[in-house]
């Protein structure tokens, strides 16, 4: 679906053409796009009024445009829409995924692109004073809709998106993060050697690379821009509400991963990764998982007790008075 920007200045040119830069005045074109508010937004923000309770399992899956992996706990099950996740759980998109879209309770919601890993409501993360995030993205894309009230924002290694109204684009890579305020100013706090406070305008970016300061940029970055995901492009509304009162599906089981696949998570940063020995001890009866775990102790050695557990202290014998 090709949204038109409709504006005076850019009248006829499309986001696809945009990002693609079949548009020769493209710089042009942002920069009227921008003096204009970006009219609604430069990805449209869907409405969120008809937004239905998510229930207190946490995070609803209501869209789902290819395949997805949950990690519940040990157990790793095929996405699919109507699932209830709760928090803690892994989510992970693979290149082939169109848009997978969360809703909370709140009228809040979540898309992930393609690519994507991250864990739903992972803890304060050092946080003082603001709501927990609603996510901490490993890698990929996200894109974060605030409804009546603000959301909760979203945490990265290098960026913490502080809670917020609008919309808010969020990119993770190695070595780079990218956040693209849509709609509505957007409040970030570096993180991984960095301090700064950052206000962002609605329309303007904001890009780090490496352990240096992020900057600012007062239009979308084009290289970055033509890689948003297409998923986050269209406007889709809410869709809560066609989940109401349906059973909840039971997702397909797949097989346990290997080491391999969770290695991404159990090399994250450490508070990320705190709870993961008791999480996937049960892996552990794998000899392979086992091995690899014990051989690669150095990147995460909070595995260390598990693999050798202490011994038991002797129980102390029953003082016995002799006469």
């Amino acid at each position: 679906m090709k949204r038109m920007v409709k504006s005076d200045a850019v009248k006829g040119a499309s986001i696809d053409e945009l990002a693609s830069g079949s548009v020769a005045a493209r710089r042009q074109v942002l920069d009227a796009m921008l003096a204009s508010a970006l009219l609604g937004g430069l990805f449209a923000a869907p409405p969120s009024s008809l937004a239905a309770p998510a229930g207190p399992a946490g995070a609803l899956l209501t869209i789902l445009d290819g395949e997805a992996i949950v990690r519940l706990g040990p157990r790793s099950v095929a996405a699919a829409e109507g699932l209830q996740l709760p928090e803690g759980t892994l989510l992970e998109t693979n290149s082939r995924t169109g848009l997978l879209r969360l809703e909370w309770s709140d009228g809040s919601m979540l898309d992930l692109g393609p690519d994507t890993a991250l864990m739903l409501q992972p803890g304060a993360l050092g946080r003082a004073g603001d709501a927990s995030p609603a996510y901490y993205l490993l890698r990929g894309w996200v894109k974060q809709i605030a409804a009546a009230a603000a959301h909760r924002g979203g945490v990265a290694s290098q960026v913490d998106v502080l809670p917020g109204q609008g919309v808010v684009v969020l990119h993770s890579a190695a070595g780079q993060t990218w956040v693209f305020a849509e709609a509505a100013d957007a409040r970030l706090q570096e993180r991984g050697g960095a301090a700064a406070r950052v206000a962002l305008r609605a329309g303007t970016a904001y890009l780090r690379q490496g352990s240096a300061r992020g900057e600012t940029a007062p239009r979308p970055h084009p290289d970055l821009l033509r890689q948003v995901p297409r998923g986050f492009r269209d406007s889709i509304g809410p869709r809560a509400l066609r989940f109401k009162g349906q059973p909840v599906p039971k997702p397909a089981a797949l097989p346990a991963p290997d080491y391999a696949a969770l290695q991404p998570w159990l090399t994250a940063e450490p508070a990320v990764r705190r709870d993961f020995p008791r999480r996937f001890a049960p892996l552990l009866k794998e000899p392979g998982f086992r091995a690899a775990v014990d051989a690669k102790l150095n990147l995460h050695p909070e595995w260390e007790p598990v693999l050798r557990p202490p011994s038991p202290m002797p129980s102390a014998k029953p003082y016995e008075d002799k006469k």
